[in-house]
């Protein structure tokens, strides 16, 4: 039994080191796949675990080789060199997405197995190599704690989330390895132990560099969640209030999405829906240029309580089927009555267009909303909503405006409010655009539902479906009569610019977009303009970097100048769930605000210009448009490969460069003082290279110590160093000079011994 116990420690001993170091890397590996995975275990984190363990083995046995370090950097260039181009390839389109997968926590890019297999590599070698590196080459407690905090500085960036399991081991074993350097040094007899001091330095200087690595990188335009990560730390910076407790009220001015979007993020509505759209809360009409936001003509919204009664009757596919029946009608006029004339009066002759219109369809969708202790004034609802029930709350009526802001008979919706909205999809209004139905002006549009409208009974179903067209067509044309708006003449010259040449609203509007979101601009959350800047025409021709509110704000003011019938809307863009296909979740960070503009054949319609790929702008048609400037992707990388590199460098020459500035230091001191710094510095050398304690070493035991393993001589150095500390006496230059000269030929001559590994 004694004998057994005796093997067991002697094995813990010898391999205990081994296995926490080890630990270690494979921790910090699965912490890095995590993010990219979001599973705790699998075959890249197994597989990753094994090759640590190869790896440490291979170093073991190339370690003090004369040709060790060629060896490795050999290895090293070969991994980084012909991994990433195995899996990924040449294509440069393939390392941009690799890249954008990296730096967006797999939230830009879809994972697949050749992202994976080439980080899986890359991480392994570099993770091991650091750590192997500061446990056995140079013991160094502070460099890898330093190390151990790129998977905190990869999720920081990427704005993920690391198992509390997985920070808890990985600062445990940092924890173990700081007291295992410490307990050597006293061993050594270094008064230079491990102090609770030192461990809080270390770990401040971790969270510092990863807070700090995570803020200098630059990102691609946009990276999913990032905004989250720079609103936390602007709110911590600049005494945010930390309020947590939201109140869904109507506000005088727009900014609801600047005041959510900047606040911690609170879940506010679970949604189950089949198809999930933009919900709106509500919209402002009038600019007002002193504040540069948006406010309104009321203190309160007014709206239609029966609008669920016509609200069906604004289907696209009832509006279809009333232009057909007319069509028929129309011909059958045409050819019974001696007054009409076919080539002017035949409605297809007329209008073109008018038989495509026959052939749309309207899907309906719904969506089932769970209010999440979230009281409020609005439901929130999509634009083209047809009809509203709420389950659980006693409300006697709904309403709704004419911009489509949906609310009840009560001051404030009950916290924990159901609601189920029934709406045609947007869809139907890209399918009119699509086809050029669009292509009219808006008296074209008017004359023709007047046309098509007098080929109808009076009182059938289809001849209602037209009034309400015609309704809806006469409301948008007084909105732009009533509200009008004065812009800069910057802002007027380039709305004029930018449709110059363009006939008709859809194409003017749809150019206005494309200036957004065809690159030059720049969505970020953390951006202040310069105090007096924050204007629209510094944000369209000096700063082109804002949030969802400058570009809406910019959008209507160039809409309304260009002469469209625009205004500026805010709400929620539901965030589809990781697990649940057909759940969605409205967090207060979804606010989003964006522009509509009525469009002849369409309606109201919403467009985008928020760069595509920001959380809150999910859903419109930017969306399918590339979300990440490749140059930004590419830029990225490069700092993050520098920093690598410089890393690592720093890392291999750190001996030689705390070896330079000590050399320095001696020989800017007194001669007397130079002279015992380096007789310490010798001792320290010494210990370090024969794995022994010469603490208590007399200056004639260090001589001939010398003399022994060395070859070489100390008492040019011992001399001088035995006369100021034993004789009180003072030296001269020559003589720390000659004291100097000794001190690097021993140097010089450890470095070439070779020492046996304890064992062999």
């Amino acid at each position: 039994m004694a004998e057994a116990s005796e093997k067991f420690f002697s094995a813990a001993k010898k391999h205990g080191e081994t296995f926490l170091l080890w630990l270690l890397c494979a921790a910090a590996l699965s912490a890095v796949l995590h993010i990219y995975s979001e599973s705790a275990f699998n075959i890249y984190a197994l597989a990753g675990a094994a090759a640590a363990f190869g790896l440490i083995k291979l170093f073991d046995l190339f370690r003090g080789k004369k040709f060790g370090g060629f060896i490795y950097f050999g290895t090293l260039t070969a991994v980084f060199a012909v991994v990433p181009t195995l899996f990924i390839g040449r294509n440069w389109e393939s390392w941009v997405a690799f890249i954008r997968w990296f730096f967006s926590g797999a939230q830009a890019e879809e994972t697949v197995a050749d992202f994976m297999l080439t980080l899986m590599p890359l991480m392994v070698f570099f993770l091991t190599s650091a750590f192997y590196y500061f446990t056995r080459i140079i013991y160094r407690s502070s460099m890898l704690a330093l190390v151990s905090l790129i998977p905190f500085a990869i999720a920081v960036k990427a704005a993920a989330n690391i198992p509390a399991a997985y920070c808890a081991l990985i600062a445990s074993l940092n924890l173990i390895f700081f007291i295992i350097d410490g307990r050597k040094r006293l061993l050594k007899g270094s008064v230079r132990g491990g102090t609770a001091g030192a461990a809080a330095t270390v770990y401040t200087d971790f969270a510092l560099a990863a807070v700090l690595l995570a803020l200098i990188a630059p990102k691609p335009s946009v990276t999913p969640y990032y905004d989250k990560f720079e609103a936390a730390v602007s709110i911590f910076s600049f005494g945010g209030s930390g309020e947590t407790e939201y109140r869904g009220e109507y506000k005088t001015f727009s900014g609801r999405a600047d005041e959510l979007l900047k606040g911690e993020s609170i879940l506010l509505y679970i949604v189950g829906s089949d198809e999930p759209t933009y919900m709106k809360t509500q919209v402002f009409n009038i600019y007002d240029s002193e504040t540069g936001l948006w406010t309104d003509d009321s203190e309160t919204v007014r709206g239609n309580k029966k609008w669920q009664e016509t609200s069906r009757l604004m289907s696209f596919e009832r509006l279809a089927a009333a232009v057909e029946k007319a069509i028929e009608q129309n011909k059958i006029n045409v050819r019974e009555s001696l007054f009409y004339d076919e080539n002017s009066d035949l409605i297809t002759n007329k209008y073109p267009w008018a038989e495509a219109l026959t052939e749309l369809t309207d899907p309906q969708s719904y969506s089932i909303v769970y209010a999440q202790n979230y009281p409020a004034v609005y439901i929130p609802a999509p634009m083209r909503a047809e009809e509203v029930s709420v389950s659980n709350a006693n409300i006697s009526w709904t309403a709704r405006s004419d911009a489509g802001e949906v609310f009840t008979n009560l001051p404030m919706l009950p916290p924990n409010v159901n609601y189920t909205v029934r709406y045609f999809s947007e869809r139907t209004q890209e399918s009119i655009m699509a086809s050029g139905i669009s292509d009219i002006d808006l008296e074209e549009w008017y004359d023709f539902l007047f046309d098509v409208q007098w080929e109808l009974e009076n009182d059938s179903e289809e001849y209602l479906v037209l009034s309400e067209f015609i309704k809806a067509q006469t409301r948008a044309e007084n909105y732009r009569d009533n509200y009008p708006t004065e812009v800069s003449p910057e802002i007027q010259d380039l709305a004029d610019e930018l449709t110059a040449g363009l006939e008709y609203d859809r194409q003017k509007a749809e150019a206005i977009e494309e200036y957004f979101t065809g690159g030059g601009f720049l969505y970020d959350l953390g951006y202040e303009p310069p105090e007096g800047m924050d204007t629209p025409e510094y944000f369209l021709f000096k700063s082109r970097t804002g949030i969802c509110s400058d570009f809406a704000n910019a959008y209507v003011l160039l809409a309304r100048a260009a002469g469209l019938t625009a205004r500026y809307a805010e709400g929620f863009v539901p965030q589809p769930s990781a697990e649940n296909e057909g759940t969605y979740f409205i967090y207060s960070d979804n606010a989003h605000a964006y522009p509509e503009v009525y469009i002849p054949a369409a309606g109201w319609t919403r467009f985008e210009p928020t760069p595509a790929g920001y959380i809150g702008a999910g859903g419109g048609r930017a969306s399918e448009e590339e979300d990440t400037d490749p140059m930004a992707v590419i830029l990225t990388a490069a700092v993050f490969i520098a920093g690598f590199g410089i890393f690592i460098l720093l890392a291999l020459l750190f001996p030689k460069i705390a070896e330079g500035i000590f050399r320095i230091r001696a020989r800017c001191a007194e001669c007397g003082k130079g002279v015992v710094m380096l007789y310490n510095r010798h001792i320290r050398n010494a210990e370090s290279r024969f794995k022994e304690s010469f603490i208590a070493f007399t200056p004639e035991q260090m001589d001939r110590l010398s003399e022994e393993k060395l070859g070489q001589s100390l008492e040019a150095l011992t001399k001088p160093f035995t006369a100021v500390c034993y004789g009180g006496a003072e030296i001269g230059r020559d003589d720390f000079n000659t004291a100097y000269e000794c001190y690097k030929i021993q140097a010089r001559a450890m470095r070439k011994i070779k020492i046996k590994k304890p064992g062999a």
